[in-house]
């Protein structure tokens, strides 16, 4: 999703837009510096043509997670889709590396692999992993993410350490014209990172598909693909024709959506403002049929047929005040009931496992019995910094966190043991 930059400078007077120095803003001669972050292009067709890296690509920043069958599916932020052999989880191998520019977002259904391309919808034979095939696409899906002309994409970015000098009652611009993001919108982790340092002068795989995070933005069901192109939209895609995925729809669906849950023949819709409740009884045409509310926050929601669990999460663009975990009845979905509230740190995903609830919080993934879900019980803490995300299954349990994959043995859930870590560019986080 893309992300606004407006820049705030300790004694320098900033507009969007470009760096405005007014009088009286600065009483001596200032000098500076930030880097500049300038996209590297590539034909769209010489990309395609490129899809299958290197197998040992180091996983430099986790993303989405996604599992099916023996494989994991990593996404490694605008970059593409690691994917790792899980067979023997103590072992897992990198066996092979998709080369996807400006990829999020990842979807399995059969031995089609579905994934985003910045705007582009893209849909690929795995069959063999090793020799993935581009079979169709989808332009301009992901509307909110067009950044490049429609026969390139963004592959990389040139950095340059530029300086500027502000001199006193005067007007000092940017020396250089460049793509640094102010006023627009950038999707590179690095160039965001970039400006704030100078803003301070600083369903399990059963069937024909897998299991995604919590924190997906994108699902398989039969022959659709429902995502969420941009936050206000909710998109359905027929795949029945995986050379021809066919956009049906992509219309208004709710405020700053951030994920999407399926649960029987209904899509939980996670927003910053609450969970919108959509039908699928007709498959091509989702509806609204309800919806819940809570305080602005982050959000992702997960269900089953009784109860709702969502985390609501403060801070870093979430607005709002709340760090906890809502538990709601929802034997009727559409008008689900708050149960209880348990306050948390800074929580992410969640997941569930029949009666075990898996929550990320800020330095640790608590593992719950929800058997009583009025009256959770906290079985254990299991130390992992930063987690993101968790997929529970079989017993393994797999976290995906700033400082790589993890993967655990729930067997005795109040002893939850280290299997294996997959770290990011040897890290040791």
């Amino acid at each position: 999703m893309r992300k606004k930059i407006s820049l705030l400078l300790a004694g320098v007077c900033v507009v969007t837009g470009s760096l405005l120095l007014f009088p009286g803003c600065l009483k001596d001669r200032v000098t500076g510096s930030y880097k500049l972050y300038t996209p590297v292009y590539a034909l769209k067709s010489t990309v395609l043509a490129n899809i299958n890296g290197d197998p040992g690509t180091a996983i430099n920043q986790t993303g989405q997670i996604y599992i099916k069958g023996s494989y994991i599916f990593l996404n490694e932020v605008d970059k593409g889709i690691h994917i790792i052999d899980n067979s023997n989880p103590s072992n897992p191998v990198q066996t092979a590396f998709l080369s996807i520019p400006g990829n999020l977002n990842i979807g399995v259904r059969n031995n089609i692999l579905y994934a985003d391309m910045y705007a582009d919808l893209l849909s690929i034979d795995i069959s063999n992993i090793h020799q993935a095939k581009v079979l169709g696409s989808l332009q301009g899906f992901w509307e909110a993410r067009s950044y490049a002309p429609p026969n390139e994409v963004i592959v990389s970015w040139s950095v340059k350490d530029t300086s500027f000098t502000v001199i006193p009652n005067g007007l000092t611009l940017l020396p250089q014209a460049g793509y640094v993001g102010f006023g627009g919108y950038v999707t590179n982790p690095g160039a965001v990172n970039a400006l704030a340092e100078f803003a301070s002068a600083s369903n399990a795989s059963q069937g024909s598909t897998g299991m995604a995070g919590s924190e997906a933005v994108m699902t398989l069901i039969g022959d659709y693909l429902y995502a969420i192109p941009e936050e206000h939209s909710l998109g359905v895609v027929q795949v029945t024709d995986s050379t021809q995925p066919n956009l049906i729809s992509s219309n208004m669906a709710g405020y700053d959506l951030e994920t999407i849950f399926p649960i029987q023949d209904k899509l939980l819709l996670g927003s910053k403002e609450g969970v919108f409740v959509y039908s699928i009884s007709n498959p091509s045409q989702p509806t609204e049929v309800g919806e819940f509310k809570h305080g602005t926050a982050c959000d992702p929601v997960i269900a089953n047929t009784n109860y709702a669990y969502v985390t609501l999460r403060a801070g870093d663009g979430c607005g709002g005040s709340a760090n906890e975990l809502d538990v709601l009845g929802a034997q009727d979905i559409v008008n689900a009931t708050p149960i209880q509230s348990y306050p948390m740190t800074s929580p992410t995903g969640l997941c569930l496992d029949g009666s075990l609830l898996f929550v990320c919080d800020a330095t640790v993934v608590k593992v719950f019995d929800a058997s009583n879900p009025d009256n959770l019980q906290l079985l254990s803490s299991v130390p992992v910094n930063n987690p993101n995300d968790v997929i529970a299954f079989n017993h393994v349990l797999l976290v995906v966190a700033a400082g790589g994959l993890y993967q655990f043995d729930y067997t005795d859930p109040s002893h939850v043991k280290a299997i294996s870590y997959l770290p990011v560019n040897n890290s040791k986080s």
